[in-house]
């Protein structure tokens, strides 16, 4: 079995030890080789972090699956509570629609109240093509950081919302 190398992954450690020639290799100037490949070393460890960050982020879309996915990797790894829902809350429920006009009794007629079953602004079309649902810890410490990583994955011109979980 073969194992197949990457041309950027480089041990370099490795590299420094295999560049002594066989006859210098004693311990006092390998670590010295070691040391002069430190700054490169470190410099090498942080690129591969940034390629293996810019991988992933290619590898997620806009998409309401792929969006959760990441907002969960990123902010809620273990119980992965985060999820995104419709711009609509709550669907419109009429008892009677106004052509009907049905009169329907709920309170005495001195009370002459109207009863809503829910605010106008949980059953309107709110302008918002997805909510976020997070939970209340990770919305009190990391809000800025949600929005950061929605703006970044959703698609131009898309309107959300993050509200707290219940």
């Amino acid at each position: 079995m073969t194992i197949l190398l990457m041309w950027f992954n480089i041990d370099w450690n490795i590299f420094a030890l295999d560049n002594i020639p066989t006859m210098l290799r004693k311990p006092s100037l390998s670590a010295f080789a070691q040391l002069l490949l430190k700054p490169l070393n470190s410099l090498y460890y942080k690129w591969y972090n940034w390629r293996i960050d810019n991988l992933y982020k290619l590898e997620h879309t806009g998409q309401v699956c792929s969006l959760e996915g990441s907002l969960n990797d990123k902010f809620d790894i273990v119980e992965r509570r985060i999820y995104i829902g419709d711009g609509q809350i709550h669907k419109t429920f009429y008892i009677y629609t106004e052509a009907e006009s049905k009169t329907v009794y709920a309170h005495t007629e001195s009370e002459n109240k109207t009863i809503f079953l829910r605010t106008e602004a949980e059953t309107a079309d709110t302008g918002l093509d997805f909510i976020v649902f997070v939970p209340e810890e990770i919305y009190n410490s990391q809000i800025y950081a949600l929005h950061a990583h929605i703006k970044f994955y959703k698609s131009g011109g898309k309107r959300y919302s993050i509200f707290i979980d219940e």
